[in-house]
């Protein structure tokens, strides 16, 4: 795709006005709250806080045009899974299994930490976008200037933010020592003989664009986020064991907890909250069957007589 040069074509794409652009773009400025809703989420394992930024509708269209017609045309790097149509967790681990070493890790905190001028040196000096215009995709897409994690925009931009900065210099390096590495969103993953160099390599390419990742564990956590598996230990990406070369397949600790969520669900009486669990379930069966489908099979019979022996 040519680079967006005037604000006038931005507007053309987007299907709205140049004024209506800068007014929002102003408006953001202001630390406005008509645009965004905030809540946060705990996770109950690990007691990380997760605070989300979730545009509001009018904001919210202007952010998905902004994905599918200017994002979605530039080229995302291979190694590239989350957020990616047709690439899930599943297509992720499938790229680590059956090697004698696996090493995982992340970046620190990292949509705060994704700032206003790294995004909009992204559309300016990587795409070539006009400077009003890279500065317009820039206000548009961040709020504090951060990254809001609950964006539409957020994910992809994420992704084109690694393209060229991290994942092609580290894919270089990975060929060289012919190992395997891919990245979902800021979780990097990287197989092979000996593939704990990456990490350096890694750190170095983010550092350039002033993000840290994680080397060791903090008081503060509940897992370490770097993580180097050898073959006799489990080996897990993105959630899934890949231990085995014939594929992922999703930890049994998982699967036990769906199988007593199937039974909590079938001791609630008939109403919102029994049907609201078991469709949940029904989502997390869904999930098994892309690496288990015997054991998702297994779970959708336990489910079916589990539901009949409740009715009865």
């Amino acid at each position: 795709m040519k680079p967006i040069l005037s604000v006038r074509d931005l507007a053309r794409r987007l299907h709205t006005s140049v004024e209506r652009l800068r007014e929002t773009a102003a408006e953001i400025d202001r630390g406005m709250q008509s645009h965004y809703t905030f809540w946060s989420e705990q996770n109950e394992k690990t007691g990380k806080i997760r605070h989300y930024r979730v545009p509001k509708p009018e904001l919210k269209g202007i952010q998905r045009n902004i994905k599918n017609a200017v994002l979605g045309p530039l080229e995302l790097s291979d190694s590239a899974h989350g957020g990616v149509r047709g690439r899930s967790t599943h297509t992720n681990a499938s790229q680590h299994l059956g090697q004698p070493w696996v090493v995982t890790t992340d970046v620190r905190s990292f949509f705060p930490n994704v700032k206003h001028y790294i995004v909009y040196r992204m559309f300016r000096h990587e795409f070539g976008f006009g400077k009003e215009v890279a500065s317009l995709l820039a206000r548009l897409t961040t709020l504090h200037a951060e990254l809001p994690q609950g964006a539409p925009t957020s994910t992809i931009i994420a992704n084109l933010l690694m393209a060229k900065a991290v994942d092609a210099p580290v894919s270089q390096r990975a060929r060289e020592l012919g190992a395997a590495n891919t990245r979902f969103v800021d979780d990097f993953c990287f197989s092979g003989n000996d593939p704990r160099s990456l990490i350096n390599d890694t750190a170095r390419a983010l550092s350039r664009k002033r993000l840290p990742i994680w080397r060791k564990t903090t008081k503060f956590q509940a897992k370490p986020k770097l993580k180097i598996m050898p073959r006799s230990r489990r080996q897990e990406v993105t959630g899934l064991v890949v231990n085995s070369a014939s594929g992922p397949s999703v930890p049994r600790e998982y699967r036990d907890a769906v199988r007593a969520a199937i039974h909590q669900a079938a001791a609630l009486p008939e109403g919102p909250q029994r049907r609201s669990a078991e469709n949940s379930i029904r989502g997390r069966i869904v999930y098994v069957e892309m690496s288990n489908p015997g054991a998702a099979k297994r779970l959708r019979r336990a489910q079916q007589t589990a539901r009949i022996l409740g009715q009865g």
